[in-house]
């Protein structure tokens, strides 16, 4: 994916105003760009009833938001922890270890609630299926970020 390279550039690059500026617009695209192959794929490996489609795309929108939201801590905390990587303290390391770990389970959650709201109006299988390509899509990027992520000093 795309958004490997412009973690790579993000954590090899020293940010001044203008290349962070450069970095946030090149992390947006590459955003944008997975949510477009994300509904894509979903289109692809999910038949929908139109009672269904008409259903769930509000739905999966309002959660994909959720999740983006989530996504932006998550940056948040990658560049905190770029940014500290050479001079990590223990305090530092227990803040962004905490904050990693509620970053995780509100993802959790946010998945959990859109299971929930989506097997009321389809088979719970097919909703299991969409849950499957969102789980394995996630992997993925995490994945990918942990081959970038130096470990800590």
């Amino acid at each position: 994916m795309k958004f490997l390279s412009v973690l790579l550039l993000l954590l090899s690059i020293s940010t001044s105003a203008p290349a962070q500026s450069l970095i946030d617009d090149q992390i947006a695209l590459v955003r944008q760009s997975a949510q477009t192959d994300r509904k894509v794929l979903i289109m692809g490996n999910v038949h929908f009833t139109s009672d269904e489609s008409a259903q769930f795309w509000p739905a999966w929108n309002e959660y994909r938001a959720a999740m983006v939201a989530n996504g932006d801590r998550l940056m948040h905390l990658i560049k905190d922890f770029a940014g500290n990587y050479e001079g990590m303290t223990d305090q530092k390391a227990s803040e962004l270890t905490t904050d990693y770990f509620s970053i995780k389970m509100q993802d959790l959650v946010i998945k959990q609630n859109f299971a929930k709201k989506i097997d009321g109006f389809m088979p719970t299988t097919k909703a299991m299926r969409i849950i499957q390509i969102e789980n394995k899509l996630d992997a993925a990027i995490q994945m990918q970020l942990a081959a970038e992520i130096p470990l800590a000093k």
